[in-house]
């Protein structure tokens, strides 16, 4: 441990007062008792009292507990006078309280400039999460245009579901009409008066000089033939529905299109194609058992047929003309895959230019949904967008997921029903060959 300057200073200065102490008990022993004084080699005084008896008075003054207690007060004087009342209370006190000063001075400064860094850095931290929290709900809280694009191509998607059922009813009352004979349908009279009617709507509509040979030009119209864009749209499936995702045709108005003529001409050729020869007259239909059986069975094989042409009326239905609500946004979507405007019209809206152009079909909307929206690359490039937005186009997958899975399990009824119709067929055939045997 190292003294400081002052510890020392004072210390040989208290080593000095000693001295005079010890001096002044030297000079009162000479004056009163009788001292021998001897010089040893080191030159060092040696004082003893000497034996004569009137030096006895001076024996404590020579012991050597006269010298510690002398050398004891001369102690506590230096300490009183001069260290408490004189050095410390002096130069050292003010001296140490003034370092105290310092010292805390420098360590509260050294407080004051670490808590403005504390403060600094809580407060750096607490922007910066304001920042990240406000970047966070600025990605969270704005939707991508991929997910505002989900919400335009289905905007009126249950409108255009609405017309398929409107439509599909319409296709099959027609069916019943026809199948049943009903007053003022093209079957009313038999099988010779359907086939004439379709025979007329054939041949002005439908026929093709080139047909059997080139055998037609005495049955087809020669002064204003048949365009080619309708030649035998009565019976080409591919032409009529299986290409293209909208129909020219709108059962919900006023107007006849060709594409409206082409799909009521299948459906008579698929279905009921084969009437009666001529209608059961109301005298044969009567309370008799063998009458009530006859019309009974008629009516079995017009159910069957209703249930059969079902298929075809839902299929027809859905590329009938929506409600065209999302037309525009489709369009949007097809030129974003680089169709052209005339392209994505006809497309959409009409492949028959002879006729106006009808709304966007709900296949339409269906098809851009669950397909061509997938055939864009900025879908996947907005797929690197915010975590949210992610979130938010994988929710509108399922939805659109849900609503394509309703349209297979409706498919998927059709079918079962389908099914049932042929085991029931075959069940007859077993039943009709039992009753047979037995008879």
């Amino acid at each position: 441990m190292k003294f400081s300057f002052f510890a020392a200073i004072g210390i040989i200065f208290a080593f000095g007062l000693l001295v005079v102490p010890f001096q002044q008990a030297y000079a009162s022993a000479s004056s009163s008792c009788s001292y021998n004084v001897q010089q040893v080699s080191a030159g060092a005084d040696t004082e003893e009292c000497s034996s004569i008896s009137y030096c006895y008075t001076c024996v404590d003054c020579c012991t050597v507990s006269a010298v510690f207690q002398m050398t004891q007060e001369a102690f506590k004087n230096y300490r009183k006078d001069f260290i408490m009342d004189e050095y410390y209370k002096c130069p050292v006190e003010p001296d140490f309280k003034k370092l105290a000063d310092e010292f805390r001075n420098v360590h509260l400064l050294k407080v004051a400039t670490f808590g403005a860094f504390f403060d600094a850095s809580t407060f750096n931290d607490t922007l910066r999460d304001l920042q990240v929290s406000s970047t966070q709900s600025l990605q969270s809280y704005a939707p991508s245009e991929q997910i505002c694009r989900f919400g335009t191509l289905s905007r009126s998607l249950s409108a255009s579901e609405a017309k398929v059922n409107a439509d599909r009813l319409v296709l099959s009352e027609m069916g019943l009409v026809k199948n049943l004979g009903s007053k003022n349908s093209i079957s009313a009279a038999g099988k010779g008066q359907e086939a004439e009617a379709r025979m007329r709507v054939f041949v002005d509509r439908f026929c093709d000089v080139q047909d059997n040979n080139s055998g037609l030009a005495g049955l087809c119209q020669t002064a204003t033939p048949v365009k080619d864009l309708n030649h035998n749209r009565d019976i080409d499936y591919t032409r009529l529905m299986g290409t293209g995702v909208t129909i020219n045709a709108d059962l919900t108005d006023a107007g006849v299109t060709q594409d409206e003529a082409s799909v009521f001409a299948m459906a008579h050729f698929l279905y009921g194609h084969q009437q009666l020869t001529k209608r059961i007259s109301a005298s044969d239909i009567n309370e008799n058992a063998e009458s009530m059986n006859l019309y009974s069975e008629y009516r079995s094989v017009v159910a069957k047929r209703a249930a059969a042409q079902n298929s075809y009326n839902i299929q027809a239905a859905m590329r009938m003309a929506g409600s065209g609500a999302s037309d525009q946004y489709m369009k949007a979507m097809l030129a974003q895959l680089g169709v052209s405007s005339a392209e994505a019209q006809t497309y959409l809206g009409a492949k028959n230019t002879d006729f106006p152009e009808v709304k966007g079909s709900y296949n339409a909307q269906m098809n851009l949904l669950t397909k061509q929206i997938f055939q864009d690359p900025a879908f996947y490039a907005n797929l690197m967008e915010s975590k949210a937005n992610v979130k938010r186009s994988s929710a509108a997958l399922q939805g659109v997921g849900l609503m394509q899975g309703r349209d297979i399990y409706r498919s998927m009824t059709r079918s079962e029903m389908l099914l049932a119709l042929i085991v029931e067929l075959e069940a007859r055939k077993i039943s009709n060959n039992v009753q047979a045997v037995k008879k």
